[in-house]
């Protein structure tokens, strides 16, 4: 337990050191006194001055820019309520926006996680809207589109009006991504590795490759192996034993799930 306490300890002097880079950046920034050290900027200061990498040097940049308007967001990430790639996630989007939102954004990512602070500023993709009747012969299908969504499809049609029309087109988009599905799977199967999949070659254990994916989907006949689902939508590959248990994307560690029963595990 030892060696657990004096990382706490050493943890605690991180965010106090990092609390005292921002503070003197900030002097650094409003001084200018990069300029006199032959660097056009504080972004180059950080770089070549003090030997940053890029997009670490942003991410301070970032900081030291939104704390000018919002000082307590040092005091926040010093705290822990607050990262400093959350903060730089927030300065891309809230550089125009009025100081009370800002502040009003920033209050309201305190204690999330980065993911989580992403969706936060992600633009809501706009969804089709699809009413399908089934009948013995066949299936009718009603698509709903945005304006900028037929734009789209307009200019596609026309692309390829040699050879489709809607109708044909809607049919040659499905079979194309089918066979992208069906191409992958056939190689994998002709290669000596789809009788065993090697190590994974990324370190990256959430990492799948697309070979893999499409091995375990194929395998379980694009089914849900969770016993006793009905849902067919929103296959997922799951890691049977989790990643942030020790598990890997092993072959023999992966299944399809539901996005519910995925989240339901855990």
């Amino acid at each position: 337990m030892k060696i657990h306490f004096e990382l706490l300890e050493l943890r605690q002097k991180e965010k106090r050191i990092t609390s005292e880079i921002l503070n003197k950046l900030q002097e650094m920034e409003n001084s200018r006194q990069y300029l006199k050290m032959g660097h056009p900027s504080l972004f180059d200061y950080l770089v070549r001055g003090l030997g940053y990498s890029e997009a670490t040097a942003y991410q301070r940049q970032a900081c030291v820019r939104l704390a000018k308007e919002v000082p307590e967001i040092k005091q926040k990430i010093d705290q822990g309520s607050l990262t400093l790639s959350a903060v730089t996630t927030a300065f891309k989007h809230l550089r125009k926006k009025p100081v009370a939102e800002k502040r009003k954004v920033l209050k309201s990512m305190e204690n999330k996680s980065s993911r989580e602070v992403k969706a936060m500023f992600l633009e809501p993709t706009p969804t089709l809207k699809i009413k399908k009747t089934e009948y013995v012969d066949k299936v009718h299908l009603r698509l709903e589109l945005t304006h900028e969504q037929n734009q789209k499809l307009e200019k596609l049609k026309a692309l390829k009006s040699h050879k489709h029309n809607v109708e044909s087109l809607l049919v040659d988009l499905i079979e194309k991504e089918l066979k992208s599905y069906e191409n992958v799977q056939r190689k994998s199967s002709n290669s000596s590795e789809s009788k065993e999949f090697g190590a994974p070659k990324s370190r990256n254990t959430r990492q799948i490759s697309k070979r893999l994916r499409n091995n375990v989907l194929t395998t379980a006949n694009y089914q849900f192996q969770y016993p006793g689902c009905g849902s067919n939508h929103f296959l997922q590959v799951d890691h049977i034993f989790p990643v942030r248990l020790g598990g890997d994307q092993s072959r023999n560690n992966l299944q399809v799930l539901c996005a519910s029963h995925n989240r339901h595990k855990g």
